[in-house]
């Protein structure tokens, strides 16, 4: 880097990969991501400075991301940064809303603001896992069937191993045939020369800003971007999961264990924390109810004790 501020063309870009650099990236990364995450950003690290110089020994990466094993832990706080199923459901709308009415802004800009917006509607009611959002394509995995339209992923593509298929929500049948009609054509047609490089969106469902196909990292940044504007905390695409399993667990805890269904997973043992909440939910809800008839209809003996000890 010159002391202009300007990139200087004569430097590598393997250059600019230092430990100093890599460890204000992590910690940076740290705020927000879990020691998973961060562990896959560090290999994803190897790979791209093994490829732009592989003379070069980058053990020190890996060594970096075996550290950061070491101290795996969870996200610290994530239920404090989860929201209500129905307001990310909310926020989608909303988007699309805003792409239908902003008509004085640049196409583009409209076709970007539906797509979030399509994605985050789906992803509210489909909580699917965002590789295998990300790698939804048109005719494979989102299929017409008769008026409607159906999601199916096979078992191979999906970490549990087991077949997705599900029907696509009736209530935004419409809003993927307007996407498909109106705006990812928009979208298609951003594709120029600087994002050669990138896969071409073909059949791909999202398309990128770039008219690429968006992949999980832009899926990645494109929810957490949208929910941290709208509600002040950054949501992940895995956190749209657990939002619809606690949404489930405090709405309609009767039904609870139908989030094993709904996260695809292949046994209820992943999903019985939800169950447990879901009980201690509706047991404090009785208990608020009992106080609220007890308050409504105070017990007379128990008036007449609380009279006596006041003497």
């Amino acid at each position: 880097m010159s002391h202009t501020g300007q990139l200087d063309c004569n430097t590598h870009p393997a250059d600019r990969i230092t430990p100093s650099r890599v460890g204000a990236y992590l910690a940076d990364l740290a705020a927000l991501s879990s020691t998973a995450t961060q562990r896959r950003r560090l290999e994803e690290l190897f790979i791209v400075a093994s490829l732009l110089d592989p003379r070069r020994s980058w053990q020190w990466i890996r060594d970096l991301a075996t550290r950061v094993r070491w101290r795996d832990m969870p996200v610290r706080d994530k239920r404090s940064r989860l929201v209500g199923a129905d307001d990310l459901l909310n926020l989608g709308h909303q988007l699309m809303q805003q792409a239908e009415q902003a008509e004085q802004d640049h196409p583009w800009c409209r076709a970007l603001l539906n797509r979030d917006g399509l994605a985050l509607a789906l992803l509210a009611q489909r909580p699917l896992r965002r590789a295998n959002f990300a790698g939804l394509r048109l005719g494979q995995h989102v299929l017409r069937r008769g008026a409607g339209w159906w999601l199916q992923i096979e078992a191979e593509e999906t970490k549990t191993r087991a077949l997705i298929e599900v029907p696509w929500p009736e209530t935004l049948v419409p809003a993927l045939e307007v996407y498909l009609t109106t705006w990812r054509p928009v979208l298609l047609a951003r594709r120029i020369s600087w994002s050669a490089g990138a896969p071409a969106a073909g059949t791909d469902l999202s398309v990128s800003s770039r008219g690429a196909a968006m992949g999980t990292q832009a899926l990645y940044d494109m929810t957490t971007k949208r929910t941290r504007l709208a509600f002040g905390k950054a949501l992940s695409p895995h956190l749209f999961r657990d939002c619809a399993a606690t949404s489930i667990a405090i709405e309609d805890p009767v039904h609870v264990r139908i989030a094993s269904q709904v996260l695809g997973h292949r046994s209820q043992a992943t999903t019985e924390r939800y169950y447990n909440q879901a009980q201690t939910i509706d047991a404090a809800r009785q208990w608020q109810a009992t106080l609220d008839r007890m308050r409504a209809s105070p017990n007379p003996s128990y008036a007449t004790t609380k009279a006596e000890d006041a003497d």
